[in-house]
């Protein structure tokens, strides 16, 4: 009997398996022989852009190749290290992939249409990059090894998965099996589902996403606090304007995963990777479980990425420490409210969005989050203390090298402004 409504639908847990099979793989990798594979979920969420867009590879591959070769300039002719590495070889790897997607969708635009493309100015290939430059000369070719070895692991699952459940399980929204991808073609798989139009333009999204980094980032530096994640606020703003509940499926998932994360933490010990790992896993448990249970109108892909927020959300958060979790939650709730009222001023929201029946009650929330936020940095800037004052207490204070005047040191000397 043939189900028109359901088959291939299930391509949204067969993402779920390459997904949690994958951070296992990862995991138990890192944890027992020190593999980095590029980060914990770098491999996995690969393979699914594979999946869903074969050229993928090729992109991801030239994107983390521009990174690393700007990585290497910047380690051998600058003093530049740390987070200023990291941040270039994610801006690097982001640009270079916009360069080849498009290059690509130019070059063959039946097989690679330039806004169905993920892959397009990910982070991913930064990030995949920055971890090899962190590993050992003598242990890279190993790791890439291992990366290669998982990456085609995780493809055989993947096609196995989808053959396995392209006739038989509960309906979910399509994740792998859509008309965009050759891939189900070539395994015989009907595809499912319908390109959907773009609400948000690409223009906002990406502006969104630019100063969120310099927002988080400008946080990390000034008070050495957290945030949601560097990219999942304006996202989660994005993925609202089409399917409205985003934020509260995101919210409910994150508190759930983060008691959990913490509980397991605090039985057993483990942390790092491993740690990241177990709340991805469980945030993507936790998005499959509601496309399966209570199906929803929201693209599949929108409500995995969902549960991948949840997982990375749950992991931020359980790393704050607890004088600060207050502050981390409220004031990435307001840079939501701030970054979604943005794009209400430029979109016409759908019925399905976030507001689409009037903005007045939200805006009123909207003003209360806000509020408590600044509260919150208030209190963060007041905890900042008096550099002169700083200075002058350090055990280095009144110590002169070679008869130095330690007045004129950096580290006590005020500035001309702080005078």
């Amino acid at each position: 009997m043939r189900l028109p409504d359901h088959r291939s639908e299930e391509s949204m847990i067969a993402a779920s398996v390459v997904m949690i099979v994958g951070l296992g793989v990862v995991a138990f990798l890192s944890q027992a022989y020190g593999y980095r594979l590029g980060g914990v979920m770098v491999v996995p969420l690969l393979v699914i852009y594979t999946l869903r867009e074969p050229l993928s590879l090729v992109i991801f591959v030239t994107g983390t190749a521009a990174a690393w070769g700007v990585l290497w300039a910047l380690r051998e002719y600058t003093l530049n290290y740390g987070r200023r590495l990291f941040l270039a070889a994610v801006s690097v790897g982001a640009i270079a992939t916009v360069a080849v997607g498009f290059a690509v969708s130019r070059l063959l635009p039946a097989q690679l249409p330039f806004e169905n493309a993920e892959v397009i100015a990910s982070i991913f290939p930064g990030v995949t990059a920055y971890n090899l430059m962190r590993i050992e000369p003598e242990n890279r070719r190993a790791d890439l090894l291992a990366m290669a070895g998982c990456y085609a692991a995780l493809v055989a699952v993947g096609t196995l998965s989808l053959a396995l459940l392209a006739r038989v399980g509960p309906p979910t929204p399509p994740v792998l099996a859509l008309p965009t991808s050759d891939f189900v073609g070539w395994i015989g798989i009907e595809p499912r589902g319908t390109a959907l139009a773009t609400v948000t333009p690409s223009w906002l999204s990406i502006s969104l996403l630019l100063v969120d980094v310099a927002i988080y980032e400008g946080f990390r530096k000034r008070y050495d606090l957290r945030l949601a994640g560097i990219i999942i606020i304006p996202l989660l703003a994005v993925f609202s304007v089409r399917y409205g509940p985003a934020i509260a499926v995101f919210s409910i998932g994150a508190t759930a995963v983060f008691f959990l994360v913490s509980y397991v933490h605090w039985v057993t010990l483990l942390y790092g990777r491993v740690l990241l790992a177990l709340s991805l896993g469980l945030g993507v448990l936790y998005a499959l479980a509601i496309g399966v249970l209570r199906p929803v109108s929201a693209p599949g892909i929108t409500l995995f990425f969902i549960g991948l927020f949840v997982g990375i959300g749950a992991y931020n958060l359980h790393r704050v420490t607890p004088t600060n979790r207050r502050a981390h939650i409220r004031i990435s709730a307001a840079l939501f409210a701030i970054f979604y009222a943005t794009i209400y001023a430029f979109v016409d929201v759908p019925a399905t969005g976030l507001i689409s029946d009037g903005p007045v009650p939200y805006a009123l929330v909207g003003i209360v989050v806000v509020g408590l936020a600044a509260v919150e940095l208030r209190r963060l800037e007041a905890s900042i203390p008096d550099a002169a004052a700083f200075a002058r207490e350090s055990v280095f204070a009144n110590v002169s090298v070679d008869g130095a005047d330690i007045d004129d040191s950096p580290l006590v000397a005020e500035t001309e402004e702080e005078r």
